[in-house]
């Protein structure tokens, strides 16, 4: 057993603990209190005191497309989302397997490096996988489904469908698991969209899904016209097909579908009316809040405080490198925290991107905060500087720099100096 102590413990949970200490047993935190009654309580115990820092959970990151790391600052947004995407796709089509393993591998260390502990990773090839794996990070690593061809949906889901069992193996007793995610309303036809919906029943997956990200994607389903109709569908080679449904909004198309539930995590949520945001309440789903990404795509931006005024959990997500400067969820939150105008406390914040991020991927009786029984993934951060509030410094001085250590499973997988 180790004792691991600081100047300051964050449990997120419960008020900080000044001279704070947890007691790792294995993978999991056995104890929390004040560093003199737990070396008091378990007197066999190595210790070991980072000093002037901060320890708290470690960040949760729900949405990355860790492969597109090799893309990093080369997909130039264009005059519209759909430019993007076509210049994305144009791009991702030169690299290799391989190079996406890699860039995955380079993301993944990124992430420990700045204190994430686990991430929500679509992957279209499982190369994030391997990645993933090296760098020990806990993900829910949901595999890409992409296709319009509704008569021949069956034969479509053969191999996404085949290669999602075959990760579910790969990952069997490492801190991954295996979702499912039919890309988007205007990338998979409906019988794509029900089978991906009764494979996820059947296993048991959770389920990731970009919905209501951009003005085209409302505009295609709304009415079947727009760039997505006329460009982006005949630019992907899929041809001019028209929409599932006329009228509908993304997320009452996904409703109506009955893929809206507690294991769905809708991505970005920018475009969503009052029947949505009720519908998303109802359903118990989350969503992934990527302002940056939005940002950079000119996108528009959540509706953040609709949605947690109904009770509807949002976690925050970087994205990928192909539309973020970085994977760093502490630029993400100080990003949010000025686009929203202050909309939420600096403690606020510091629990979506701990707490809400781990509900968001249905792990919050694991993970995002430190509590006894809980899974011991956690950061800490050098404190340097006049003693402040402990949330008011992580929010405007809290950065890849300062991290000291992360930890999985009670493991560290990132130290600045060995422990």
């Amino acid at each position: 057993m180790l004792i691991l102590a600081a100047r300051y413990l964050l449990p997120v949970s419960h008020p900080p603990i000044r001279d704070g200490a947890l007691l790792i047993e294995g993978a999991r935190i056995r104890a929390v209190g004040p560093r003199v009654s737990l070396r008091r309580q378990y007197p066999g115990s190595a210790v070991r005191d980072l000093g002037e820092a901060i320890l708290l959970p470690g960040l949760v990151n729900v949405h990355t497309h860790l492969e597109l790391s090799a893309l990093r600052g080369d997909v130039p947004p264009g005059h519209s989302f759909v430019d993007w995407v076509l210049n994305l796709l144009q791009r991702k089509r030169g690299l290799s397997w391989e190079a996406c393993a890699t860039a995955a591998e380079a993301g993944a260390a990124e992430l420990i490096r700045s204190g994430t502990t686990c991430v929500g990773e679509v992957t279209a090839t499982g190369a994030s996988l391997a990645g993933l794996g090296k760098s020990g990070l806990r993900a829910v690593v949901y595999r890409e489904v992409i296709g319009l061809d509704d008569a021949g949906a069956e034969q479509i889901a053969e191999t996404p469908f085949a290669h999602l069992a075959a990760m579910r193996e790969e990952v069997r007793g490492s801190p991954l698991e295996v979702g499912i995610s039919p890309h988007a309303a205007y990338s998979v036809s409906p019988g794509l969209f029900r089978l991906c919906r009764d494979l996820q029943q059947r296993l048991g997956l959770k389920a990731a899904i970009h919905m209501a990200e951009s003005s085209a994607e409302i505009e295609y389903l709304r009415s079947g016209t727009g760039e997505i109709r006329t460009r982006l569908l005949p630019g992907t080679g899929w041809g001019d097909v028209p929409p599932p449904i006329l009228g509908a909004t993304p997320v009452q198309y996904l409703h109506h579908l009955g893929f809206l539930d507690p294991q769905c995590l809708v991505i970005h949520a920018v475009h969503l009316t009052e029947a949505d945001l009720e519908i998303l309440a109802q359903t118990r789903g989350a969503v992934a809040h990527c302002p940056r990404s939005n940002a950079y795509l000119d996108v528009g931006r959540a509706p953040l405080k609709a949605l947690r005024d109904l009770g509807i959990t949002v976690g925050l997500g970087t994205d990928s490198l192909a539309s973020a400067e970085s994977l760093s969820l502490w630029d993400e939150i100080r990003f949010a925290h000025q686009a929203h105008g202050g909309l939420l406390s600096p403690a606020e914040w510091i629990r979506m991107a701990t707490t809400g991020g781990a509900r968001a991927l249905g792990l919050d009786r694991e993970i995002g905060t430190l509590e006894p029984g809980k899974r011991a993934d956690l950061t800490a951060l050098a404190l340097d500087g006049p003693e402040a509030d402990l949330y008011e410094f992580l929010l405007h001085e809290a950065s890849a720099a300062k991290v000291l250590l992360t930890t999985v499973d009670g493991r560290p997988r990132y130290e600045r100096e060995p422990l």
